[in-house]
């Protein structure tokens, strides 16, 4: 028979062990994430795009999955907007980027509210049927209410060949006139990860 001091200990190991293994999930708050890139054309002319549309989550696993709608980019310009969809990303086959990782997610929900931490992050990209590894820097902040922001501390350098991408960019090249579209392209992203409660 248990003594009546040693009931509180077992419980409270007990509940400590089931929060470890009941983590929560995550879902990305489309509304509050964003997702951009850099294409520089003609030299030394740089501009600012993004993609509208992103979904994804972070399972109890650590298991994470962004996924990128690619005729949602976005570059202010309708009419170049329209030809990435049709010549360079071919959405009518490929309507998806994804974007997978692994995180350490016990860790994060350990995080006290407001803190910061920098966190080194192997990621594949996987685009226009091909996929690519890539290491990364991110800073992970807990906010107030429990959910998490995930931001890249440096840009990460996405190379069109990689992808099979390169004929895409030397066909808007030559419709759009210019002399020249860098084929390596900057991109950033600062996600937030709602907790599913």
């Amino acid at each position: 028979m248990l003594k009546k001091s040693t009931l509180p200990i077992l419980l409270a190991v007990g509940f400590s062990f089931m929060s470890l293994n009941v983590a929560a999930d995550w879902t990305l708050d489309p509304d509050q994430s964003s997702l951009n890139f850099v294409s520089i054309k003609n030299g030394n002319t740089a501009e600012n795009h993004r993609f509208a549309e992103l979904e994804g989550k972070v399972a109890n696993s650590g298991q994470v999955t962004v996924g990128v709608h690619l005729a949602s980019v976005d570059t202010k310009i309708p009419i170049r907007d329209e030809r990435m969809q049709e010549m360079l990303f071919d959405t009518k086959k490929t309507p998806m980027a994804e974007i997978t990782a692994r995180v350490d997610i016990a860790g994060f929900e350990q995080m006290q509210e407001g803190a910061i931490a920098n966190e080194n992050v192997n990621l594949t990209l996987s685009l226009h049927g091909k996929s690519m590894d890539y290491d990364i820097l991110m800073q992970v902040v807990k906010l107030a209410s429990g959910d998490i922001a995930v931001s890249t501390e440096q840009p990460l350098l996405v190379k069109a060949e990689d992808f099979g991408l390169a004929g895409g960019i030397e066909a808007l090249r030559e419709i759009a006139g210019l002399s020249s579209i860098a084929t390596a392209v900057p991109v950033t992203a600062n996600l937030v990860f709602r907790v599913n409660k």
